[in-house]
C-alpha cells in the first residue's frame, strides 16, 4: 500500500489529531478552497499575499486584525507546527550561554533548539499523580519553591517556559504564575499548543487562556486544539519584556522561505472561524456535548480521569490491570483510533466534529477489551526520578556535539547521555544530552519499558 492510498483509509472512529476529525470540522472557507481545482491554491509569496513576516499584503492585514482583537502586540502564523514557533520564542528570550527555566514535561522541540543554540535548560520537576503517572499542573506555591532553589543571576536565567494545558488536558490559571515570574523580570513563554480554543470559550467554565493572563509569548497549535490543518500554529506576544526585532529575526531564522499558501490560509481561517458567531456557537455546543459524554461514561462506571479539557477522554486502563499500550492496540485493531497511549492511561481526542456515536462504540469496545483481558497485571506508578531543580551534568550544546558511542540501555547506568530519549508520544524527553543516567532514572525507564515497545531493548548513545 502506498502512502497516498493509506491517506484515504477509513477508520471506525478517528479520535486523534488533527482536531478537525479528518476534515469534518474544517472551516467552511477552507473546505470551499480545497474543492477547487487541485493545486490551484499552491501559490508563492505574491505581492498581494505577502510573507508571514512582511508588513504589507493579506497576511500582514490578517495578523494586525487578530492582534487588535485579542489586545496583543502582534502575532505570527507558523507553517512548521507549534514546534517551529516555540523554538523561535526560545531563541528570542535567550542567547548562547544563557539559561532558561523549564518544566520536565517540556516538548522535545525546546531541547533541540537549546542543544543547537547552546542554551542551557534548567529543569524543574512537577508533582506526579500516583494514580495515572501524569504530571499535575504547577501551582504558584510549587513555583515559589522552585525559585527558592535557584540563583537566577548566577545561573544566567533569562526566561521561563510553562506548559498549559498538558497533553492530557490538565490546566490551571496561569496568571499567578506569570505575575510571579514578572516580579523577577523574567519573560514567560507558555506552550499552550493544546489549549488554543480556551481563548474563545470564557463563558464555558474552561481554563483562562494564557494570552489573556499577560504571558509574554504564547504558542497555539491550530491543528491540535482548533480546526486547522496539520503544521499550522500561531505565536502571540505582548508586554515589554520581548524585543520585537529579535522575535522577527528568530522567526525568520527558523521558518521556511517557501511557506505553503494553503497552510497560511488555514492559519487565518481556523482562527476567524471561531470569531464567526454561528461557527462559535456550533463549536461551543460540541464542547458542551463532550462534557455530557464524560458524565455519561462515568455513570456507566467506565474509569475516566477528570481533566480541565473536555475534549480529552482519558481512560484509566490501569484500574483493571491493563496498560495503555495494550489497550491502544486493541482499540486500533477494532477501528477506534486513540491519540495517546501511556503506562496507566489511554487518551482520546474528541475534536470538533459530531461525536454522537462515540459513547456507544467506546462502551462496547471497552467491555469487549475487559472480556478479552485474560491476565490482569499489577501496575503502579514509580516516584519521579528527578530532583526538584536540575541541570544536565555537561552543557547540552557540548554534549550534543560530543563524540558518542552506542550501547544497550541495560549497560548505561551512570553514563552521560549523548541522546534525547523521547518515546513517542507525547514528545516529552526523559533524558537529554548531558544528563547522567543515575539509578533512579535507570529503574524508572526500565519500568516504563515493560509496556512501551519504544523502550524495549533499545540502544542509547553515551559520551
Amino acid at each position: 500500500m502506498s502512502i497516498s492510498s493509506f491517506l484515504t483509509k477509513k477508520f471506525l472512529k478517528s479520535l486523534f489529531f488533527p482536531a478537525h476529525n479528518r476534515g469534518k470540522a474544517l472551516p467552511k472557507k477552507l473546505i470551499k478552497l480545497l474543492k477547487n481545482t487541485p493545486g490551484l491554491w499552491d501559490l508563492p509569496e505574491l505581492p498581494e499575499i505577502g510573507s508571514p513576516l512582511s508588513n504589507s499584503g493579506l497576511i500582514a492585514k490578517s495578523r494586525r486584525e487578530l492582534s487588535e482583537k485579542f489586545k496583543a502586540k502582534g502575532c505570527f502564523y507558523g507553517v512548521n507546527g507549534a514546534s517551529g514557533l516555540i523554538q523561535s520564542a526560545v531563541i528570542t528570550m535567550a542567547n548562547p550561554g544563557d539559561s532558561i527555566l523549564m518544566p520536565r514535561n517540556v516538548h522535545i522541540s525546546v531541547i533541540k533548539i537549546c542543544a543547537s543554540q547552546n542554551i542551557s535548560p534548567i529543569f524543574f520537576d512537577l508533582e506526579i499523580s500516583s494514580e495515572t503517572g501524569h504530571y499535575k499542573p504547577i501551582t504558584k506555591k510549587w513555583l515559589e519553591h522552585v525559585f527558592e532553589k535557584i540563583n537566577i543571576k548566577k545561573e544566567k536565567v533569562v526566561g521561563i517556559i510553562l506548559v498549559n494545558p498538558t497533553y492530557q488536558g490538565y490546566a490551571i490559571d496561569q496568571k499567578p504564575l506569570i505575575d510571579l515570574c514578572h516580579q523577577k523580570n523574567l519573560p514567560v513563554l507558555v506552550d499552550e499548543a493544546h489549549g488554543s480554543y480556551f481563548l474563545f470559550c470564557e463563558n464555558l467554565d474552561l481554563p483562562k487562556s494564557s494570552l489573556l493572563s499577560n504571558a509574554d509569548l504564547v504558542v497555539h497549535s491550530l491543528h491540535k486544539s482548533l480546526n486547522g490543518l496539520t503544521q499550522t500554529a500561531v505565536l502571540w506576544y505582548k508586554g515589554n519584556l520581548i524585543n520585537e526585532h529579535n522575535l522577527i529575526k528568530s522567526i525568520n531564522l527558523l521558518q521556511t522561505t517557501s511557506p505553503s499558501s494553503l497552510l497560511l490560509s488555514s492559519c487565518e481561517e481556523s482562527i476567524k472561524d471561531w470569531l464567526n458567531k454561528k461557527s462559535l456557537s456550533k463549536y461551543q455546543k460540541r464542547i458542551l456535548e463532550a462534557k455530557g459524554i464524560y458524565k455519561k461514561l462515568i455513570q456507566k462506571n467506565i474509569p475516566l480521569i477528570e481533566t480541565q479539557d473536555p475534549l480529552k477522554i482519558v481512560l484509566n486502563t490501569s484500574k483493571f490491570g491493563i496498560d495503555g499500550f495494550t489497550a491502544d492496540k486493541f482499540f486500533y485493531k477494532n477501528g477506534l483510533i486513540a491519540e495517546l497511549p501511556e503506562m496507566m492511561t489511554l487518551t482520546f481526542c474528541l475534536g470538533f466534529a459530531d461525536q454522537k456515536d462515540f459513547l456507544y462504540l467506546f462502551e462496547k469496545l471497552w467491555n469487549k477489551l475487559l472480556l478479552n483481558s485474560k491476565k490482569l497485571k499489577s501496575l503502579e506508578v514509580l516516584p519521579s526520578p528527578f530532583k526538584l531543580v536540575q541541570a544536565p551534568e555537561i552543557e547540552i550544546g557540548i554534549a550534543w556535539r560530543s563524540k558518542t558511542r552506542s550501547i544497550p540501555f541495560s549497560q548505561s547506568l551512570n553514563k552521560i547521555s549523548g541522546d534525547i530519549i523521547c518515546p513517542y508520544p507525547p514528545g516529552i524527553p526523559v533524558i537529554v544530552p548531558g544528563e547522567k543516567i543515575d539509578i533512579d532514572r535507570f529503574n524508572w525507564i526500565n519500568n516504563q519499558s515493560l509496556c512501551n515497545k519504544d523502550l524495549v531493548n533499545f540502544n542509547i548513545r553515551v559520551i
